[in-house]
């Protein structure tokens, strides 16, 4: 398939493998991965898996008891209602890839540059009012022989 102008001298995106289960999560990064539940809103609770590298994923739950039942079943340590400050360490201190930097969120966009082109952002057309316009041509006239 041909892609559409600005993407198409852009080379298709690479993406990651991402966990599509927690569970798919604890296999991928082994040993040493620990759970974190908080509840968000009224009702539901997020999920969030830690790797021993301090890199990161959640998921969003109905309930925070399901978020509990979800957690103890893939037999990682589970903190519930916050961060302890080891985990808020090591995922401070996770260092993504270069190549997680250029899969960004809308990877078919490329690099994150400067502002977009609307009509605020580009430079004025230098067009003078009618008025200026007049008093030049009116000046050049009086000035020619």
């Amino acid at each position: 398939m041909e892609r559409a102008w600005p993407f198409e001298n852009t080379p298709e995106p690479t993406r990651r493998t991402r966990a599509k289960r927690p569970s798919d999560y604890v296999r991928m990064h082994g040993d040493g991965t620990e759970a974190v539940i908080v509840r968000i809103g009224l009702h539901d609770a997020q999920l969030v898996l830690v790797a021993p590298d301090g890199a990161w994923e959640r998921w969003v739950l109905h309930s925070v008891e399901e978020a509990e039942r979800a957690a103890e079943s893939l037999g990682v340590p589970v903190h519930t209602g916050e961060y302890p400050e080891e985990l808020r360490v090591r995922i401070n201190s996770h260092h993504r890839s270069a190549q997680e930097y250029r899969d960004a969120a809308y990877p078919e966009q490329g690099r994150v540059g400067p502002v977009s082109g609307y009509p605020e952002n580009r430079p004025r057309d230098p067009r003078p009012d009618p008025q200026t316009k007049a008093a030049a041509e009116t000046t050049q006239e009086e000035s020619s022989p």
